[in-house]
């Protein structure tokens, strides 16, 4: 087991999680823009 916490890095694994968060948050954003957009359209 000990072995294993040495084997991984987890200064990369901590800027992994950070970048998929962040790329999460962003697509979701992406689409709330989207969505906000064709509700603008529509009442326009």
């Amino acid at each position: 087991m000990a072995d294993i916490f040495a084997a991984v890095d987890f200064t990369t694994v901590l800027a992994f999680v950070t970048a998929t968060g962040v790329a999460v948050i962003g697509i979701a954003m992406a689409f709330k823009g989207i969505d906000l957009g064709k509700r603008g359209v529509k009442k326009g």
